[in-house]
């Protein structure tokens, strides 16, 4: 009766975890950040997320995010669309296919990465400006499963439930490459704008090892409101130009509050 009892209970920590980590990612989310410099507003990251289909069993997910500078703004001109697909088993994600698209005064740089991870290599083209400048396959280890630029923002969000530290495996930049992070057992309470109250959250540190969007290196952290939506509320990260703040501006996602 007793083994039967803790078997029971153990169940409902295994499958309370997967139920919490499920509702991260929620069909239609829209969630829009301000990127700060001091007190100067730099330019805006704007999110979106949507279901699509299954695939042997597991659910693919299509994310795209929009980043723009303001106009006017002199020290930094930025206008990137990253897009993913990318699947969830149910407690874990990783990429299948990768877009990302810079917009240039001179042109246009495109970069696709599609993951063929039963062949364990990747196919990688880059068009810069309308030169080829990539079109081949990169081999990669077996069982490797790998994040790209914006996956990364919805698996540090599943991984979030657990505070272990997290060695995750990113292709960047045409190569192998990796982020590290870990998430505090204590809580933290942040302000942002819109929202009178201070908003309990938990709070993740880590350090990017390759060189991402606008220079993006080196340490950073960030604050996930502390419920089932683990919403990114606010992240300071290393950039070109120094240390800069994201801070969420607005959001469209059901049943949810900051």
């Amino acid at each position: 009766m007793k083994t039967t009892v803790l078997v029971f209970l153990f169940s409902l920590i295994i499958s309370g975890e997967s139920i919490s980590q499920r509702n991260v990612l929620s069909d239609g989310e829209e969630l829009s950040y301000v990127v700060y410099y001091g007190f100067i507003k730099l330019g805006e990251v704007n999110m979106k997320l949507h279901k699509g289909t299954e695939e042997k069993g597991n659910t693919v997910y299509y994310a795209k995010s929009e980043m723009k500078s303001y106009s006017g703004v002199p020290i930094v001109s930025l206008n990137t669309v990253f897009e993913s697909d990318f699947i969830f088993d149910g407690k874990d994600l990783y990429t299948k296919r990768f877009f990302a698209t810079e917009y240039h005064d001179d042109g246009i740089i495109t970069i696709e990465y599609k993951f063929y991870y039963d062949s364990s290599y990747v196919y990688v083209r880059k068009v810069n400006r309308g030169n080829v400048e990539k079109d081949e396959r990169i081999n990669f280890n077996t069982n490797i499963r790998f994040q790209d630029g914006l996956s990364l923002f919805y698996k540090a969000r599943i991984s979030s439930f657990t505070t272990d530290n997290h060695m995750i495996p990113v292709f960047m930049n045409e190569s192998e490459t990796s982020v590290n992070y870990f998430f505090s057992e204590s809580k933290d309470e942040v302000s942002i704008d819109i929202t009178d109250n201070d908003v309990r959250c938990t709070r993740c540190t880590g350090n990017v090892n390759f060189e991402g969007v606008f220079g993006l290196s080196g340490e950073f952290a960030g604050w996930f409101s502390d419920d089932n939506a683990r919403v990114p509320l606010k992240a300071q990260l290393n950039v070109i130009i120094g240390n800069v703040t994201l801070e969420l501006d607005s959001y469209k996602r059901k049943g949810w509050n900051p």
